[in-house]
């Protein structure tokens, strides 16, 4: 969820630029690609930190209510280990998850690809692939939310 978000904010960051600062021309395609690199940058630092503290966060507070119950150093560990690992569960929903994302981005470049065959701007058309690519990763995450919390069957 909290990759979920952070996500959207870095895709809402890139339009409220793209709509508020003064971009590049619709043929300058060079300078629209490091525009877009820069913020697919901004977006794998962002997606990283925020997973990296969700995991210390997350591992602080099984702790912290562990200690409370007076487990001893040594069970908070195998506690904290045991809750972080991902177990079959988890495994299966990450595959479900991740080929609806992919089916997502692939359907988003074979429109791109349309779209250039109608004679669309290449920006209009490299936005379509690039988009397409951060709706499949934000379904993806809601696929994964909506598995964990419904249940996912083998087949």
């Amino acid at each position: 969820m909290t990759s979920m978000i952070a996500g959207i904010l870095t895709v809402a960051a890139y339009i409220i630029f793209v709509c508020a600062a003064d971009t590049p021309a619709q043929e300058d395609v060079a300078a629209w690609a490091k525009l877009m690199l820069i913020f697919i940058g901004i977006g794998v630092v962002v997606q990283i930190a925020v997973a990296v503290l969700f995991r210390v966060v997350l591992a602080l507070g099984i702790a912290a209510k562990e200690k409370r119950d007076g487990k001893t150093e040594a069970e908070i560990g195998r506690i904290v280990d045991s809750e972080l690992k991902e177990d079959e569960r988890d495994f299966l929903i990450n595959l479900k998850t991740l080929r609806i994302g992919y089916t997502i981005a692939g359907v988003g470049l074979l429109a791109a690809l349309f779209a250039l065959a109608g004679n669309a701007p290449f920006i209009i058309a490299l936005h379509i692939a690039v988009g397409a690519g951060a709706a499949g990763s934000l379904v993806e995450g809601c696929a994964s939310v909506f598995f964990h919390e419904r249940g996912v069957r083998n087949g």
